[in-house]
Parts: structure tokens; sequence; C-alpha cells
């Protein structure tokens, strides 16, 4: 089994954005984009939480889809060294159903409250025609400011040979690969013990931390996984040796369920890593200060590129 066997096809869905930068230029591509209006820099970025909606409808879960819906716009936020300003949300369904959807905006509150970061509105819509019944749609769309020492945003531009990659852990497969985790769900393949269904219903880390100097790239690990996003954080002419660490055993669980390769995990999840930073080797010690909390670790190191794999993994 793998994703595209599932109904989810990366290389399709890169091909597509290549496509959309003819027309609209490099600030597609980024894990956010940023737009400036009287010298304040902003940056904005839209994500779901796709089909792990299906999981957390089912089980009762509406308080981590809220915490999933934020962690996977904001993350992104914080690639780009900014900080969230205000949210708004979508929400398509066959019916609206308050008992359903309460538990989702008391979480949503409080996440935003943590985050300083204020709901401005959204849209909830009832479009049985679109959506069969028991079906739902969660979008988020969130802006926020530049909030790095020197004024810029990060980005690969920044990365240099020799800078290090500090990993942050996950916690989980936060919110990606869940068309394949249902399916093999679906046919009986994967178990879903009290244990498994934890882990799958374990909501996205939101990687909210004080940016210092040193940190010249982020990348947060969700589709595509490590292979496709820690891409974009290398400019052309370097590669990078990245230590995969230690792979919580839900990872181990999924694959042997559905007989899944390796080199197919590591496109589809993120291994138990889900932020990665590229520092200054001389900051290493001040930047790992700050994202303390989150359990980092040195995981790997910019290089030269040579022929071959431009991200070699250990």
């Amino acid at each position: 089994m793998n994703y595209e066997e599932s109904g989810v096809s990366v290389d399709r869905a890169n091909s597509m954005i290549e496509k959309v930068k003819t027309l609209f230029g490099e600030n597609i591509g980024p894990f956010a984009g940023q737009y400036e209006i009287g010298g304040v820099r902003l940056v904005a970025s839209a994500d779901g939480i796709g089909s792990k909606l299906e999981l957390e409808i089912k089980h009762h879960r509406m308080d981590s889809a809220a915490q999933d819906l934020v962690a996977m716009n904001v993350n992104d936020l914080f690639c780009m060294g900014a900080k969230p300003l205000f949210f708004l949300d979508y929400i398509g369904c066959h019916r609206i159903e308050e008992k359903l959807l309460e538990p989702f905006f008391i979480s949503l509150k409080k996440i935003l409250d943590e985050l300083k970061c204020s709901l401005l509105g959204g849209e909830t819509a009832e479009m049985p025609r679109l959506y069969p019944k028991g079906k739902m749609e969660l979008m988020g769309f969130v802006v926020g400011k530049v909030a790095t020492p020197n004024g810029r945003a990060f980005g690969k531009r920044e990365v240099k040979k020799g800078d290090l990659l500090i990993a942050l852990p996950s916690s989980g497969p936060h919110s990606n690969g869940y068309t394949l985790i249902n399916h093999l769900i679906d046919d009986d393949s994967l178990k879903t013990s009290e244990d498994v269904l934890s882990s799958l219903l374990n909501p996205t880390k939101i990687y909210d931390f004080e940016f210092v100097d040193g940190i010249h790239a982020c990348a947060h690990i969700t589709g595509g996984g490590l292979m496709e996003n820690m891409k974009r954080i290398l400019p052309d002419n370097l590669s990078m040796e990245f230590e995969v660490g230690e792979i919580p055993k839900i990872f181990e669980i999924i694959q042997k369920s559905g007989k899944i390769s390796d080199e197919e995990m590591l496109k589809t999840f993120n291994m138990g890593t889900g932020f990665v930073i590229a520092v200054d080797p001389l900051k290493v010690e001040s930047v790992m200060k700050k994202v303390e909390k989150f359990n980092p670790r040195m995981a790997g190191e910019i290089e030269e590129y040579e022929k071959g794999c431009r991200v070699r993994l250990r």
C-alpha cells in the first residue's frame, strides 16, 4: 500500500504548485506567503486538517480538531519568522450540528487566546449537495507579522554550508497521511486498539517559540513527509544530512499494517519529527534554549551539494 493507491498523489500536488508558480510568481511555494504594506511585512497561510477529521468526528474529538486546524496554519507562519495576528475559519458540512461544533469553538478560543491571536470570523455553510451526511470540511486562514530580530522573514536564501539542524519531535502523524491511515482502518489492516487510536488522535503540536538571532530557515513537516519538506529550505547549491532519530511506535504499526516501504513512509509521514530549524552553528546554544520545552535534538548539518540525493537521511 502507498499514499497514491489510497487516492492522494504528492507528485500531482507538486506539479500543480509548479504550474501555479508560473502564473503568480515565486511567492507561491514557501510555507506561507508574504505581503508588505506601509513598511509592515505580513505573512499569510491557509490550510485544513483533511481526512483526520473523519476520525475526530467519529470519536467525538472536535476539541483536538481545533488544535489541528490552528497548528497546521500557525506552524507555517513560524517557518517564516512570523507571529499570528488574526485567524478565520471555514466549515462546510451536510448539516450544522451544534453539539458537534460547540467543543470545537470552545477549544479554538482557548488556543487562539494563548497565541494572542484574534478570530475575526469565518463561514459555516450547509451544503448537502456537496457534503454527504456525516461529512465535513474544516479550513483555516491566518495572517501574521514578521517578528524576527532583523525584521526579515526566514527562508532558504539565508541557509549556508555548515548550518546545523535542530529537530523538534512530533506528537504522532499530526494531520497528514490520514487518507492512507483511514484506508487501512477501513479494510481492517490497521487495528484501532485504545493505544493506537490515542496516538492517531493526538493533536498537532503548535511550535510557538521566541525567534532569536541565528535562525536561518524552518521546515514544518507536513504533507510530503520528511523528504519533501526538508527540500523546501535548501538552496540549489546545498544538501543536508539528517538523522531521523527514534521513530515512534505508531509509525511502525502503520508501516507493518500496510506493508509500506521505508521510502513511502518518509514521503508521507513526519516519522516523529514535526519541525526542523536550520541554525548558524555559533548560535545553536541560544536557539536550543528557546525551544527546550519541545525536547529538541541536534539532527544534522547543511553541506555542499554533490551528485545524488539532496536530502540524505540516516
